[in-house]
């Protein structure tokens, strides 16, 4: 199992920075193996959504960030500002993946859409092979 940590810093609307406090996850595999653990920064806010990794340097290897959104529907990202790779994964109200967009490039405008409440977002290079089914937050 690779353990990954994942604390991201979002720019809060003042424009300072500021820790968004972590939460703890495991993506499980089809057969509820873990495959991936990490600890995530939650997007809630339109704003936090918004933002998202924008303005944030190059993602570490163990950073991510869940943007959180208010119903299950069609979730459109874009990396427009980012001047990073990531991958997203998009994941429904019950915690299933439904898709996986890999490797969105820096400044990709998208829109990258696919329905889910959830998008999980990691850096470039982070997600290989992509065997993950499941979001369990903990």
């Amino acid at each position: 199992m690779k353990r990954v940590t994942a604390l991201l810093l979002l720019i809060c609307a003042t424009g300072c920075g500021e820790s968004l406090p972590a939460q703890r996850a495991r993506l499980l595999d089809a057969d509820g193996n873990v495959q991936l653990e990490l600890e995530i920064a939650i997007a809630e806010t339109e704003y936090e959504r918004q933002e998202g990794l924008r303005l944030h340097g190059p993602l570490a290897e163990d950073e991510a960030l869940l943007l959180v959104f208010p119903k299950e529907a069609q979730v459109c990202i874009t990396n427009t500002g980012v001047p990073f790779p990531i991958h997203v994964l998009y994941i429904s109200a019950t915690h299933q993946v439904t898709a996986i967009q890999p490797r969105v490039p820096p400044n990709a405008p998208g829109p990258y859409c696919h329905p889910a409440q959830l998008a999980l977002e990691l850096r470039g290079d982070t997600l290989a092979p992509f065997n993950y089914a499941k979001l369990e937050l903990f």
